[in-house]
């Protein structure tokens, strides 16, 4: 048996947490740069309010409706994620994080759980709302798939008290029956209108289809999708794995066409990626550089730039790094272009202790003198080291500027065109400034 935890609204009720005055309320959360509504708590959902609408659409209607609306706040989200994951690991000895609000458990190897599901279910979302007040739907299945059904029928019907568990024939059926296709897991708009054309518009008419058929039509996955439906589990437990890709990205606030002011908001990519790199202790041996501009924009074409390097040493050295995306940057740079976005990606990654150094690298003084070059890299990694520690003791804090930070990132403040904010609250867990005050 499975068990899917998803956190309810999960943007908008981290937000509410720290402002119960907001309890009951309309709330929305903006994505980047304060462009769509990415997340609405209940109330704001009651309004009519849709998901990815753009602000400019709604801002007037949030304003007669008395809406409250925040830009997002990636540092607070990230933090309470980890609480109610840590939370969940405490409470099930098998657990993926799926994404920043949800997370499978794999209970057929924990006799507590399997005693009783509906009892263990209801617990465990009575502790994880106790612990960190944020408040879950959990669905239990006899397959990943199922788990999914069941906690789509425990956010939707309130007569399941946010817990539902299918372990009977009838009530399995009798969900699939009512549940649009559209709302299966792994089912999207593309799917939906495909599937529609044969002639299924529910899950339990999905479910009765011959499987051959559904991977002729559509593959593997949706082949596996119809197979859980009917019990056979193909989508096992995935325990986490070093990525094998790290991009870091975003759109500017403005248009940036200065080569300088390009090449600091490229430097501030490299850092995060580095950053992120060495926190799963590894070390890249490609690294690309891109920028564009606007497809929207209607006073230039469209531009896009890249380049790529490719280290003879794989490194996590963010100085390393930011030289080679520095001169990337000047051999790529185009003039006259409104840039829209810039970022970078590493890959080709390994981990840390799997490097060759590389065996025909020319002799340097330090070498000279009786060191050897596995001394100077263990150096540099010992100053990347110091400086990621002091970074996490003073400046834990993202949406702020690094403590330590090399120079050719720029000052954070003075960079008109960081992402626009205007409505971020505080970070109410990870900053000791913006700890709330009891009156």
């Amino acid at each position: 048996m499975y068990a899917l935890v998803d956190c309810n609204s999960f943007y908008a009720n981290c937000e509410i947490l720290f402002r119960p005055d907001l309890k009951g309320k309309p709330v929305i959360v903006l994505s980047n740069n304060d462009g769509c509504v990415v997340a609405r708590s209940s109330a704001a959902k009651a309004l009519g309010i849709k998901m990815a609408v753009p602000y400019f659409q709604v801002k007037d209607f949030c304003a007669a409706h008395q809406v409250t609306v925040f830009s997002s706040n990636y540092t607070l989200y990230a933090d309470m994620s980890q609480r109610v994951m840590s939370t969940i690991e405490t409470l099930c000895p098998a657990v993926e994080v799926y994404s920043i609000d949800e997370a499978f458990l794999y209970l057929a190897d924990y006799p507590a759980a399997m005693k009783d599901l509906k009892a263990y279910a209801s617990k465990l979302k009575q502790i994880i709302e106790q612990y960190t007040g944020i408040p879950v739907s959990i669905g239990v299945g006899s397959t990943k798939t199922l788990a999914k059904l069941a906690n789509h029928a425990a956010k939707k019907y309130p007569a399941t008290k946010g817990v539902c568990v299918l372990e009977q024939l009838t009530w399995i059926r009798r969900l699939m029956q009512i549940t649009d296709i559209s709302d299966l897991w792994g089912v999207g708009r593309r799917y939906k209108t495909r599937l529609n054309a044969m002639g299924i518009y529910t899950v339990h008419q999905l479910a009765i289809c011959e499987p051959a058929k559904i991977r002729q039509h559509f593959g593997v996955v949706l082949e596996r999708t119809c197979l859980e439906l009917n019990g056979q589990s193909c989508f096992d437990i995935e325990y986490p794995v070093s990525k094998q890709q790290i991009v870091s990205s975003r759109s500017f606030s403005r248009c940036v066409s200065d080569k300088e002011e390009l090449s600091e908001a490229v430097c501030a990519h490299v850092a995060t990626a580095a950053r992120k790199l060495r926190a799963q202790q590894s070390v890249c041996r490609h690294l690309s550089v891109f920028a564009l501009s606007s497809p929207f924009a209607q006073t230039q074409p469209f531009t896009a730039i890249s380049g790529q390097c490719q280290f003879v040493t794989p490194t996590a050295d963010t100085r390393v790094m930011m030289l080679a995306a520095r001169q990337l940057l000047s051999t790529i740079y185009k003039e006259d272009v409104d840039y829209a976005k810039a970022g970078v990606m590493l890959s080709d990654l390994c981990r840390h202790d799997e490097v060759q150094l590389d065996l025909f690298a020319e002799k340097g003084d330090e070498q000279q003198e009786g060191k050897t070059k596995a001394d100077d890299t263990q150096k540099k990694r010992a100053v990347i080291a110091l400086i990621d520690e002091l970074n996490k003791k003073h400046a834990p804090n993202r949406n702020q500027q690094a403590a330590v930070f090399i120079a050719s990132e720029g000052i954070k403040s003075k960079q008109s065109w960081q992402m626009s904010r205007a409505l971020l609250s505080p970070c109410y867990t990870t900053d000791i400034k913006h700890i709330p005050k009891v009156q």
